[in-house]
């Protein structure tokens, strides 16, 4: 059975009498019920080609095939062509011209000659699957950019096509409408139509097609699965594209022997995340009988600041919380920050353990078997030296094992956003909340970009989540803010404690600070110094990691 639907054979075309060509001989085919990306430079022909597929325009060599048949341009052939083959345009003011949307939208079927009863019943349903009941009867003129995409998709879908292109149709829409639109077009990839879409979108692309197509100068460069296509470097710099950024972190973590090659590409960064979440911490527990009467303890492991009153809102009520959840273990401390303990010691005469004096005071008061719930956001460079510390302390315990981060799982990185979404449940459509984590050079910093991909993803396009350290960097986040065109931006951290960095990198007067460079950009700021320890959800967070941890099995 042959399952090529569109087919062209060396094809040319030219705006200006041959002296140059938007197609230069491309020959490409493309299977039934795919979806397709294609991708190339600004001038590489995409829509030239679209424009030839619909009958628009007509290749002035080659041959254009649809359905195994080359294309008809008479009349005739060419309304046979476009009801079978509709095109969405960039700009959908140059596709709507009807005096109102129910008119617009009835208006493609009515010339196909169905009768008016199929043609309303046609109408109606797409109108409800598309969601435009709200303005079906408003002039297409007075609608939202947003709107007119829904509109202009809904002329062609119809027509019930077989395929449908899409020629950049997230073009200057907001995060949201943004969403509709993929949305409509899963919808339509469901129903077995081939869509075709040009994007520059890489980490759309990557999840969403089953094939990319590159082209370069009228020509094809390449064709492939994403995973074929965006693993060749020298083909994407070559059409001014990037990889995807699942595959430049997995590509890392696969180099450096922390995943293994063997694991499937990831499609986006949550896929990623997933591998992540599986490298969990090791738990021990001695293979001699139990000498001592049981005595259990839950050491608590914190970075540490040197604000007191922040600590008392976090890290002091993170504690008590625990102490009330497991009144039958002894609670204990330790920070991961020498800086810190140093200042502490030496400005206010406090002692604060670290992790190795915390395991030695513990074992001189007798306990036997301990449960380490750290309180850092992610398990990076700090969790991974602080697991290496408590081990080499193992001889002295019957059993160690240890609690996960705050974000380890899909269920934590799922509640946090809803924390987030809850505390912040005023934001304003005009309004962008941007979240401060500090980063780190560790592969788990993928967490951060996760995160920020899955509130997106969830239906909140105007949070975002960058790192003081690392990436996303405020640059990076700068310039997706500036895309949603916010009026204010409302700053607060990601980290347990609101402390130096939240003070100064955030909220700070300096030029350099985050406060500072959005005010530098236009946009009106207000800062919300408030720790993630701050919130009794993420008290409850680390109570359920303890009681995982409980049930821990150790590592042989």
């Amino acid at each position: 059975m042959n399952d090529i639907i569109l087919k062209a054979d060396n094809l040319y075309f030219s705006y200006d009498d041959e002296q140059s060509h938007s197609l230069n001989g491309l020959s490409l085919e493309i299977k039934k019920g795919k979806k397709i990306a294609f991708m190339g430079a600004n001038g590489s022909g995409k829509s030239t080609f679209f424009l030839c597929c619909n009958g628009i325009h007509k290749p002035s060599r080659g041959t254009l095939y649809f359905n195994g048949k080359p294309v008809d341009y008479s009349r005739q052939g060419l309304l046979d062509l476009r009801s079978k083959v509709g095109i969405v345009f960039q700009d959908p003011d140059h596709q709507l011209f009807s005096a109102s949307v129910y008119q617009e939208i009835s208006f493609g079927i009515l010339n196909l000659g169905v009768s008016a009863e199929e043609a309303q019943e046609e109408v109606e349903q797409v109108i409800e699957q598309l969601e435009i009941t709200p303005f079906r009867h408003k002039p297409t003129h007075a609608l939202s950019g947003g709107q007119k995409k829904q509109v202009s998709i809904a002329d062609i879908l119809v027509m019930h096509p077989d395929i449908i292109i899409l020629d950049e149709p997230a073009a200057a829409l907001d995060p949201r409408h943004t969403s509709m639109v993929n949305h409509i077009v899963n919808q339509m990839t469901s129903q077995g139509i081939t869509v075709m879409m040009a994007t520059h979108d890489v980490n759309y692309a990557m999840e969403w097609a089953d094939e990319i197509v590159l082209l370069k100068d009228g020509k094809l460069l390449m064709q492939g699965s994403p995973e074929d296509v965006f693993s060749n470097k020298s083909a994407l710099a070559s059409t001014n594209l990037e990889q995807p950024a699942c595959l430049q972190l997995f590509d890392s973590l696969s180099s450096k022997g922390i995943l293994k090659m063997s694991l499937p590409v990831p499609k986006n960064l949550s896929q990623l995340e997933h591998y992540i979440q599986q490298l969990s911490a090791p738990a021990f527990v001695s293979s001699r009988p139990q000498s001592r009467q049981p005595r259990q303890a839950i050491l608590v492991v914190s970075f540490g600041t040197s604000y007191h009153e922040t600590r008392k809102k976090t890290i002091d009520a993170i504690e008590q919380a625990i102490g009330s959840a497991f009144p039958e273990h002894r609670i204990y401390r330790a920070w991961t920050s020498k800086m810190i303990m140093k200042k502490l010691l030496k400005r206010d005469g406090i002692k604060i353990f670290n992790v190795k004096e915390a395991m030695a005071q513990m074992a001189a008061d007798g306990i036997t078997d301990v449960i380490i719930q750290p309180t850092h956001v992610i398990n990076g460079i700090e969790n991974e030296l602080m697991i290496e510390d408590a081990l080499s302390c193992k001889d002295n315990f019957h059993s160690i094992r240890f609690g996960p981060p705050l974000l380890t799982s899909s269920e934590d990185n799922d509640a946090l956003i809803s924390i987030i979404h809850n505390a912040f449940s005023d934001l304003a459509d005009d309004e962008a909340l941007v979240l401060m984590g500090h980063g780190t050079t560790h592969y788990a910093n993928s967490i951060y970009a996760a995160m920020d991909y899955t509130f997106k993803d969830k239906g909140y396009p105007n949070i975002f989540l960058g790192t003081v350290e690392a990436y996303p960097s405020m640059e990076t986040l700068l310039r997706m803010v500036k895309e949603q065109h916010p009026k204010k931006i409302i700053l607060t951290p990601f980290m347990i404690v609101a402390g130096d960095h939240a003070a100064n990198d955030m909220a700070g007067d300096d030029p350099d600070s985050w406060k500072c460079q959005f005010i530098q950009a236009g946009f009106e700021v207000e800062c919300v110094l408030k720790g993630l320890g701050e919130y009794p959800e993420i008290h409850n967070l680390f109570i359920r990691h303890i009681k995982q941890a409980m049930q821990q099995e150790p590592t042989p």
